[in-house]
């Protein structure tokens, strides 16, 4: 199991945003970047893993990402909005290593491929 560290994160710019590690709770890992104005501000990542059982033979992976918006209103920081996303991968047990890897690798490739990231980034789905 990976160690429970920071995680960097680039953006468009491209400029790198460091997730620092928070708390482990019920085998959900958070992680804040803490680079805002106020604590609202900060973005979220959480990170979580539910194993194969008996009755289930798939394990789940479940990523989420919270990127909130400040904006000041009368001198105040406020949240204006804020990004979601959610994703969870499931994955058979009985997937081998080399499976594994090529799922997950097809998986960046999905969210680097300009068709899809075109949905999110441009609104501009292309079908």
């Amino acid at each position: 199991m990976p160690a429970f560290a920071n995680i960097v994160l680039a953006d468009s710019t491209p400029a790198n945003h460091t997730f620092a590690p928070v708390r482990v709770e019920g085998g959900v890992a958070y992680h804040e970047d803490r680079d805002s104005t106020t604590s609202a501000g900060y973005k979220t990542l959480s990170l979580e893993m539910s194993r194969a059982t008996a009755t289930r033979p798939t394990n789940r992976v479940k990523v989420r990402l919270n990127v909130p918006y400040e904006q000041t209103v009368d001198g105040a920081v406020v949240i204006r909005s804020t990004a979601r996303h959610i994703s969870e991968n499931i994955i058979p047990d009985d997937m081998s290593s080399t499976e594994r890897a090529h799922f997950a690798a097809l998986i960046a490739s999905a969210h680097a491929n300009a068709v899809i990231k075109g949905y999110s980034s441009t609104l501009d789905p292309e079908y």
